[in-house]
């Protein structure tokens, strides 16, 4: 069973004026691969959860999850973990044609070490239209999944969450 976070429910008891995330819980990643797939099926694109929310984690319920967890309560972590993945002469500075962290030798790269969904899918859609050789790093855990949702469209390498939590300073 999963749960979507709503803003209502976000904004609660805060001072936070608008929400453009959120956590999306699953038994494994086989979740979030139906989640995309059915929402691919909304007649308008716009009605698509990825349209509501830019930035939507999914998080296992399981070992990997809570330390995924641990992770995203790190000050300033999605920017620690990608400055130690690219180094900074090939990581994105401002916008790009399409959803990507790194450019490098021809090939756009993402981090899905947050499990964003939605950012997986705008970067999906970007190297599709534009046929582009692509990259994504990701932990163990997500190869699979990542396999079967790109569809071998984009190279994947995979590091141990261990080298990433111990980057981030979480035993």
């Amino acid at each position: 069973m999963t749960l979507l976070l709503n803003m209502r429910l976000l904004r609660m008891n805060s001072e936070i004026k608008e929400i453009d995330s959120a956590i999306l819980f699953g038994e494994s990643c086989t979740t979030a691969l139906a989640t995309i797939v059915e929402s691919d099926k909304s007649p308008k694109k716009r009605d698509r959860f990825d349209r509501i929310y830019n930035h939507i984690h999914f998080i296992p319920m399981d070992q990997n999850g809570i330390m995924l967890l641990k992770m995203m309560t790190v000050p300033n972590w999605k920017e620690k973990i990608l400055a130690r993945a690219f180094s900074s002469d090939i990581r994105l500075k401002g916008y790009g044609n399409f959803e990507y962290d790194a450019h490098s030798e021809g090939t756009y790269f993402i981090s899905f070490f947050d499990g964003d969904i939605a950012r997986l899918i705008r970067f999906y859609e970007g190297i599709s239209l534009y046929k582009v050789k692509a990259a994504v790093i990701c932990y163990p855990w997500q190869v699979d999944f990542l396999r079967e949702y790109l569809k071998g469209r984009a190279g994947l390498k995979a590091v141990k969450m261990d080298a990433i939590s111990q980057a981030l300073g979480i035993n």
